[in-house]
């Protein structure tokens, strides 16, 4: 299942003060993040690499067990599928996390994990085997698989074109986006509304519940964080949405309770590349402000741009 946040786009106009629309050649898609369950994820694949329902039902009859390399692909490619698995960094162990409910009185699940995919993963010779396993470790270890819907983190590709969608949307004044491309970020309230619109795109904030604590942890799995899900970081979050200022600042007062927590740098560096997608692209009508606002850099009146 895909849920989409819809915005109106078609009416950004292509100059607004140093604003210019992305380029014809990315795709304006509407914001969109994934929730899935993991038999939907082995379904598609099994689409995908052409198994039957048959087999693919007989898997999960025999609790996921099999000699056969294709059938260990399958369970590879749901773990592509759902974010939980990548060849080059292997495990994603917050995204799987949630796709396994633990005892409640099991204390000892994740030693047992960490050691069965230490011992198993060091025999394993192929991506297949190694996903395969890993996939078993958690089945076997970490507790009961769930048939829930499962939060997928967008991939950096993803975060970049809903950066995109956000600069649109917003209608981010042009010297702001070449502040981000030289690794700068004016905190002023456009910054501050940017990322606030990243994060919903991403599905980890929206104003009516503010930040989803579960899903910013399995979105920051490369470098994971037990500490986002703590009841102290829950506790700040909700003393600093409170209040009248507005909305952005309101995000943006919640955003430093988990900052030092998060990957560094992973969204400014989002909107560094989205940025320069923009940018990066033939000259249009570009207004001049003879009064910069964002001055963190030297100011430049004529904005030039290089194909």
């Amino acid at each position: 299942m895909k849920l989409f946040i819809f915005f109106m786009i078609s009416t950004v106009a292509t100059v607004h003060s140093g604003f210019r629309s992305a380029p014809f050649d990315v795709e304006e898609s509407h914001f969109a993040y994934q929730l899935k369950t993991f038999r939907e994820s082995l379904d598609e694949c099994a689409e995908y690499l052409e198994v039957s329902k048959d087999v693919v039902n007989r898997l999960v009859a025999h609790n996921y067990v099999t000699p056969e390399k294709e059938l260990k692909c399958l369970i590879r490619c749901a773990g592509v599928n759902s974010g939980w698995w990548n060849d080059t960094i292997g495990i994603q162990g917050p995204v799987i996390e949630s796709y396994f409910q633990p005892a409640a009185d099991d204390t000892c699940y994740v030693r047992r994990t960490k050691e069965c995919i230490n011992s198993k993963l060091a025999v394993c010779q192929d991506d297949c085997s190694k996903a395969y396993e890993a996939f078993l470790c958690y089945y076997h270890q970490w507790g009961n698989l769930k048939c829930s819907e499962q939060y997928i983190p967008l991939t950096n590709l993803e975060q970049i074109q809903s950066a995109v969608d956000c600069i649109n949307i917003l209608r981010t004044p042009a010297n702001l986006l070449e502040q981000f491309i030289q690794g700068v970020v004016p905190d002023v309230p456009e910054t501050r509304c940017l990322y606030r619109c990243q994060y919903m795109a991403e599905g980890i904030y929206d104003q009516a519940t503010g930040f989803n604590l579960p899903r910013l942890y399995a979105r920051e799995s490369k470098v994971p964080s037990p500490e986002i899900l703590a009841d102290s970081t829950k506790t700040c979050i909700e003393n600093a949405l409170r209040g009248s200022c507005d909305e952005c600042t309101r995000f943006w007062r919640a955003k430093k309770c988990v900052c030092g927590l998060e990957v560094p740098n992973q969204t400014a560096d989002v909107l560094k590349n989205a940025a320069a997608i923009i940018l990066g692209q033939k000259p249009g009508c570009i207004a001049e402000e003879p009064n910069p606002r964002y001055n963190s850099i030297p100011p430049n009146p004529h904005y030039t741009y290089n194909n």
